[in-house]
């Protein structure tokens, strides 16, 4: 749970920065969901199930609908997982450029109040076409490694081309394939981790984004 408010305190304490990087200007069509990498449409649900010691766990990520945010339109994400009761709430958009960028974050178990920085600070979760060396989530990931090939998971699913793979600030490792987004988890220190499992009421992207240890 610890993990949970850190993440979404990087994200928030990056803002500032990654505003000034960033100039993100936000349209009519901020709910536009067709980031390669990360998007999908109201409605879908996506199932990880956990390997190895992550065996029997499940984290469903759910894209529940629109709502405004500081004159933004975006999209409301939520991610829970079977073995614990806390949730985590997160609001995106898409800017004129494809690049997807959190306004809102909340985490009901660890602050009372939401966190909203904006549209002036919105910071930047997922480029449209990102390469080698970027930060993404709030700067807690680095991309390592692009057009990486994720053979077939557990799951049945894949295998997937063209992914990107990235490093998090504590040695975790994630792939990201082209309209699925997150596909694979690495955690560093054990053999165990998060694949995807499954895709419900979808036709094309989904939007995945675990704020979870």
């Amino acid at each position: 749970m610890k993990k949970v408010f850190n993440k979404i305190l990087l994200i928030v304490i990056g803002a500032m920065m990654t505003s000034m990087l960033h100039a993100a200007e936000f349209g009519t069509n901020s709910t536009n969901m067709s980031n390669t990498y990360l998007g999908g449409e109201i409605g879908t649900a996506v199932i990880l199930a956990g390997y190895g010691t992550r065996t029997g766990q499940l984290e469903y990520t759910h894209i529940l609908g629109t709502e405004v945010v500081d004159g933004v339109k975006c999209v409301r994400v939520n991610s829970i997982r079977t073995e614990a009761s806390e949730y985590t709430l997160i609001w995106i958009a898409a800017d004129n450029n494809g690049d997807i960028y959190a306004l809102k974050l909340c985490d009901p178990n660890n602050q009372p109040t939401c966190s909203e920085v904006g549209k002036d600070n919105a910071v930047l979760i997922m480029p449209k076409n990102p390469k080698v060396g970027d930060m993404i989530m709030g700067g807690s990931e680095e991309v390592v490694e692009v057009g990486v090939i994720v053979p077939q998971l557990s799951t049945g699913l894949g295998p997937f081309s063209g992914c990107i793979k990235t490093i998090e600030d504590d040695g975790d490792i994630e792939y990201s394939a082209p309209g699925f987004g997150i596909v694979k988890k690495e955690y560093s220190g054990e053999v165990g981790g998060w694949e995807l499992s499954e895709i419900l009421k979808t036709k094309t992207r989904v939007a995945v984004i675990p704020l979870f240890d």
